[in-house]
Formats: C-alpha cells, structure tokens, sequence
C-alpha cells in the first residue's frame, strides 16, 4: 500500500479505535503516514490493536477513554497532542446500536444510545477543537444510512446518527474554512465476532448479519476519501446512493417500502437472536 504524501507525519485519533471499524480506519490510515492514536473503554483491547500497529511500522498510542465523560475527552486530547505534537484527524467512530420497537424499549436505553453515539461525538470533538484549529485539521463523524432517514425499529440509533449530520453542517459554518468538517454515511458492514448491539430490554447480544454490502477496509478507504479531498459527505455503496434518492425524490413511496421491508427482514428480528453478548 503506497502511502499519502499530504498525510504524512499528521496524527490521527479514532475513537473506539480499539475494534471493528475504528480499529481499520486507524490502521489504514497509518499506512498512509499518521501518527495515530486510539481510545476506547478497554484497555486490552486497545493495546493489543496498538501491538499490531506497532508491528506495521505505525506510530501507535492507546488510551483509555469512555467519551461520555468531558473530562476524559479533554485528557485524550491533550495527550495525543503531548505525544505527537499535534493533532490534525479527530475521527469519531465510537457508538452503539440496538433493535427494538420504540413502545417496547425503556427511556434509560434511548438515552444510553444517545449518550454514547451523540453526545460523546460532541464531548470530544469539544475537546479536541482547540488542536484542529491550531492544525487546519479534520473532524469526522462516522454516521450510517439509518442517518439519512428515521428508520421503523432503531429509533434512538437513527436519532443519534441524524443529529451528526445537524452538528456537522452547524460545524461546518463555523469553522470553514479552517477546519474541515465531514460525516461518512456507512453502508451494512462487516463485524467482528466480537460485535454487539441492544436488545429492547437493554440487554447487549450478538449482532449478526447474513450478508454485507462492504468490508470494513470498504469504509477506511471511504474515510481518507472523505479527509483527503476534504468533502462534506460520503455516502457509502450504490445502493446507499440510490437510497438517499429515494427518500430525498419519493419520501412517501421510501417509507411505504421500508415498513413493508422491516416487517420481514431478519434484521429487526431482534426478538429471534440467540445467545448472550458482552461489550
């Protein structure tokens, strides 16, 4: 893999960069020529990802960080930046997901959801601002088709990752154009056997899925798209195109389509899963 001359010796930090896709978007972007630096809740986790890094030749740092705490976003960032000197990509992939009927979920799931997938973008790209002024940096925000359109069944997940994209244009304006500002749409991905989601009784499980429209490296390499030519939006896969057509030209025909979908597709079949997860 040739590297990217324009990224060469930045720094890059991913959140929930431990595992899955964070994990690849720091690897790959590593490739490239970063510096980077990863944080999640797990320690393990996140060093033995920084292990391999470490093997590929990749200045890696690994920190311990859950991002709805302020305070513990506001100690990443100064440490990525005492380490590396500078922070240029802040990209905020950490979140969860869940399947539910909104009737049948509890208020402390909803704002859970929210808690991790909104407000802990918000908590450090807050913290991390300072530096990606200083650098004329990037941030991310890793979003997801259901982002594009409240979906029947993910409720508080489609919230959460609508509410990215509100964030990112209010961003956008204000620090345009100094700071580059983005949110990746992401298609059905690939996940780790490790991958978990929230039933309606906040109960984590497996997330499975039969069949995916992109790997994970699909959505690293849709990412350093998005930073290198610094763009607005990516939305991912054709059909995730197409999608968004869809509801932007035929609204009333989309969700017509999407309820009929959801009614017997395996993945609102929350209530069919087997087995018990962990985090």
């Amino acid at each position: 893999m040739v590297g990217d001359t324009r990224l060469s010796g930045k720094t890059i930090l991913v959140t929930g960069g431990g595992r899955g896709i964070g994990r690849e978007i720091a690897r790959y972007f590593g490739r490239m020529g970063c510096n980077v630096a990863i944080c999640g809740r797990h320690r393990e986790v996140l060093e033995k990802s920084a292990g391999e890094f470490q093997a590929e030749g990749i200045e890696s740092l690994a920190l311990v960080c859950d991002v709805t705490d302020p305070g513990q976003c506001a100690n990443t960032a100064a440490a990525v930046t005492e380490r590396f000197g500078s922070l240029d990509i802040l990209v905020n992939n950490a979140g969860m997901t869940m399947r539910g009927m909104f009737a049948d979920i509890s208020l402390e799931l909803f704002h859970t959801i929210t808690e991790v997938n909104f407000n802990g973008s918000v908590n450090m790209t807050h913290a991390a601002l300072p530096a990606l002024i200083k650098s004329g940096g990037s941030v991310v925000f890793i979003s997801s088709l259901a982002g594009l359109k409240g979906l029947p069944g993910v409720a508080p997940y489609c919230s959460s990752k609508m509410a990215l994209t509100a964030l990112g244009e209010s961003l956008r304006m204000e620090l345009s154009p100094r700071v580059h500002v983005g949110v990746l749409y992401v298609s059905f991905t690939e996940n780790g056997p490790d991958k978990t989601m929230y039933n309606p009784k906040g109960e984590l499980i497996p997330l499975k899925r039969e069949k995916t429209a992109s790997t994970q490296l699909d959505v690293a390499r849709a990412c350093h798209r998005l930073v290198r030519r610094r763009k607005r939006r990516v939305v991912m896969t054709a059909a995730g195109k197409a999608i968004r057509g869809l509801y932007r030209f035929l609204p009333d025909v989309s969700e017509t389509i999407i309820a009929r979908f959801s009614r017997g597709s395996s993945l609102y079949a929350y209530d069919r899963m087997e087995g018990d997860g962990g985090e």
